[in-house]
């Protein structure tokens, strides 16, 4: 039938996927420096191939094919995202997407560079780059404003309208919330735990986050990389990275963050590859499996009280003298910070409208690269209190923007909130959730993430999941962790 045509069409498209995953995660990871121009032509070389098998005639006919047979429901779904995909791509010319995939690999390895340099000159040409080939892309799309057309490329079920709404009305909670807890001092007075943090303790407590999430070794990889990150090769091949350092031990956090993208991935239903079916509902309920992870879970009462034997043992000088009570206060003591993956979850969501704000002027207001420092600067003073002293730690600390992933960042928030509704619902649904966490028994969790949203791929949409989102969920989930 027409559509075991389309999927087996779509083989070679997955087939041609995982290869520029691969070469992505090994320019992230182990890729010699000098070697960068020729990846940026192996990349662009390959993004055409994708581009030119999705808007082949031959795949257009195929899917003429499938509109005019009966479908069942399933498979008129099937047909909606296969349609959905195929304008995405067919509106995009090749000549764009050959040009857009070199900058995005040379702005990647600039801004690495410049980032340990603390060389905002050096990247901003590359910035200016990618915002005017982005702002050219949005064109191609119809669109209330350039910016929902970049959204929508990350979450198509959500416009900047909404969005605003949202954010709006979390803004005003997070406020009002954080001003009770700075209030109390229960989360602020903390000490944390002092270092140095040996790097080979930290890798094992990584490793050792990676099987307890239920992340089989036999298909997954960790590594190291300047910003942590996962990337699916294939259900079957996951790459996560963390980063370390002996400052700090955020690198458990950043390695269940990327174990919550990466479960996802591999527990899609593999009968369906190469179609939408064997892909994420959208980035932001792709968010909410990251941080339901490391928050939900591993900033958790009872993941503390677990996790503190393994700690002592690791970082026993760290740890002398900390309780489990004490441990879980240090892994949500609630202060400001500048550096948005090192940041708690009270504030979290501030660093995320910080940049969706800045997108927002970026893209329907004209905002250019050379003053985007001045804005960044008055944001963070404005929300957080803080002033970045270097580039580094201010809009140079991402590497979304050197990628081009504008629009993305919206869904990092957007993920917090379906997972507040997601947490409710598993309360319900798992009365013993609590204790489960608090003997270690995460598969449980993993499992019912998998029946209810990893196993249906696109098959659903996020509203099928969460129904219609609102605040309330996530607001009241801090709420309660913070006891205010």
């Amino acid at each position: 039938m027409s559509t075991k045509k389309v999927q087996e069409y779509l083989k070679e498209v997955s087939y041609l996927k995982s290869i520029q995953a691969l070469l992505h995660w090994d320019m992230e990871t182990m890729m010699p420096k000098g070697a960068v121009e020729d990846r940026a032509e192996h990349l662009s070389y390959i993004g055409s191939k994708i581009h030119s098998q999705i808007t082949s005639k031959q795949y257009a006919s195929l899917l003429k094919e499938m509109e005019g047979m009966r479908l069942k429901p399933r498979e008129k779904k099937l047909l909606k995202e296969l349609k959905w995909d195929y304008d995405l791509f067919h509106a995009l010319p090749e000549k764009h997407v050959v040009e857009l995939s070199k900058a995005q690999t040379m702005a990647t390895h600039a801004w690495a560079e410049a980032r340990k340099k603390n060389d905002w000159s050096a990247f901003k040409p590359h910035l200016q780059k990618l915002i005017d080939l982005k702002k050219r892309e949005a064109t191609f799309y119809k669109t209330k404003t350039p910016y929902d057309a970049l959204i929508r490329l990350h979450d198509k079920e959500f416009s900047s309208a909404e969005i605003d709404r949202l954010f709006g009305d979390l803004k005003k909670g997070l406020l009002k919330l954080s001003h009770a807890v700075e209030k109390d001092k229960t989360f602020v007075k903390v000490k944390g735990l002092k270092g140095p943090f040996d790097i080979d303790a930290q890798k094992k407590l990584s490793a050792y986050a990676v099987q307890l999430c239920g992340l089989p070794a036999s298909h997954s990889r960790l590594d190291e990389s300047v910003h942590p990150f996962s990337i699916n090769i294939s259900p079957l091949d996951q790459r996560i990275t963390t980063r370390y350092t002996t400052e700090n031990l955020d690198s458990l956090s950043s390695t269940m963050h990327e174990v919550g993208h990466a479960l996802y991935e591999h527990n899609l239903p593999r009968e369906w590859a190469g179609t939408p079916f064997q892909e994420a509902i959208s980035l932001s309920v792709h968010e909410s499996q990251s941080r339901f992870w490391e928050n939900v879970v591993g900033r958790s009462r009872a993941f503390c009280h677990f996790i503190h034997p393994k700690m002592k043992e690791l970082f026993p000088t760290a740890m002398k003298g900390v309780s489990e009570e004490a441990l879980y206060h240090i892994f949500n003591k609630s202060v400001p910070g500048m550096i948005r993956v090192e940041e708690c979850e009270l504030y979290y969501n501030f660093h995320i409208i910080i940049r969706y704000e800045i997108e927002e002027m970026i893209f329907n207001q004209g905002l250019k690269a050379a003053d985007i420092p001045a804005i960044w600067n008055e944001k963070y003073k404005e929300y957080l209190g803080l002033t970045p002293k270097t580039y580094a730690e201010g809009l140079m600390q991402d590497s979304h923007w050197a990628g081009g992933a504008f629009g993305y960042f919206p869904t990092y928030t957007l993920g917090n909130l379906i997972s507040g509704t997601i947490y409710q619902k598993m309360k319900k649904d798992m009365p013993n959730f609590k204790k489960d966490v608090g003997n270690g028994k995460l598969g449980k969790i993993g499992e019912y993430l998998k029946e209810n949203i990893h196993s249906k791929g696109r098959s659903v949409d996020a509203k099928d999941i969460v129904g219609k989102l609102d605040v309330k969920d996530y607001l009241n989930y801090l709420t309660e962790k913070f006891e205010v």
